[in-house]
């Protein structure tokens, strides 16, 4: 997992997935990569929604790439409750 800071949003990246995410408000800013057929459904139920509000992707996909966006989302949960 890797984590970059742009200031208003931070990404998390896990495998060949990307997560961002609005730093003050925690919103799903955007998800990216993958290629796996579930990514465009995930990115539909998660973008623009409070990561708090939100179930694990894990949970909604069936494929590696859910896997690792799961890792990027529960690694920006975590960054997003400590501020």
């Amino acid at each position: 997992v890797k984590v970059t800071d742009f200031g208003d949003a931070v990404m998390v990246k896990a495998g060949n997935m990307k997560l961002t995410f609005d730093k003050l408000s925690g919103k799903v800013l955007n998800i990216s990569g993958g290629g796996c057929p579930d990514i465009p459904y995930l990115h539909a139920k998660m973008a623009d929604r409070p990561l708090a509000e939100l179930p694990r992707p894990r949970d909604a996909g069936r494929t590696l790439c859910a896997l690792m966006l799961d890792r990027a989302f529960v690694e920006s949960l975590e960054i997003w409750k400590k501020g």
